[in-house]
């Protein structure tokens, strides 16, 4: 079963947003898939209706659902947004310099936001998805899919819908990268660590040890590709 009840505590629509990005993530779901109509995914999730339609609205305005009146709901077959640019990016070096150039700019600031921003519900998502990679360290398959969920729920955290459309893009870009990284020496055990200073940050609401972290992540991970 993809999607699994979820608590009636907190943060419903989170939660159900947190369900489809981890499905898209792994290709349980794929561009142009029609997802179930709302009566299936509230019994499916175990929520009102009303949490669904939640949900649904913020997917949808993040360009990753699709909503055709009087045909059903689909996941985007286009890019978020226009994606020429990252489309552009091979696997040479300047390339991917210029790919983690970007990820400087765009993640650290991210970071900070969400030490600024981030509810309860988030730091909770950012532990879980933490625990799970540690878990599961020597799955590098495994890794790569936590990693993408860590970056796009720092994303989720900052409450930039402009961002997390951005981090869609992100993610194919840095496909082959995060697989090769990961697969590097100590490379997997160095990330689950920098990742844990970068939550702990966010958890403090610590926006500059935030910011500066995931610096020193993307950084070091930038070293670990192109200086090997």
């Amino acid at each position: 079963m993809m999607f699994q009840p979820v608590s009636d505590s907190i943060a419903l629509s989170q939660k159900i947003i947190a369900q489809f990005t981890d499905a898209i993530i792994r290709g349980e779901l794929k561009p142009g898939d029609r997802i179930p109509p709302e009566r299936e995914l509230a019994a499916m999730f175990g929520v009102s209706r009303t949490a669904i339609r939640d949900a649904i609205k913020i997917l949808s305005g993040r360009g990753i659902l699709k909503v055709r009146h009087g045909v059903g709901i689909f996941v985007a077959d286009e890019k978020p947004i226009d994606s020429d640019v990252f489309g552009a990016m091979g696997g040479t070096n300047v390339n991917l310099r210029d790919l983690f150039d970007i990820r400087k700019v765009l993640e650290t600031e991210a970071a900070a936001w969400a030490a600024q921003r981030a509810e309860t519900s988030h730091i909770e998502r950012l532990q879980e998805i933490l625990e799970d990679a540690t878990n599961h360290e020597s799955d590098l398959a495994r890794l790569a899919e936590r990693d993408a969920q860590f970056h796009v729920a720092i994303a989720e955290a900052s409450k930039n819908v402009l961002l997390v459309r951005v981090m869609w893009n992100l993610l194919d870009a840095l496909a082959e990268s995060r697989t090769y990284s990961l697969g590097l020496p100590q490379r997997a055990q160095q990330s689950l660590v920098e990742h844990g200073r970068i939550l702990d940050a966010i958890r403090r609401h610590d926006v500059e040890s935030a910011r500066a972290a995931m610096h020193l992540h993307v950084s070091s991970v930038e070293d670990s590709v192109l200086n090997r």
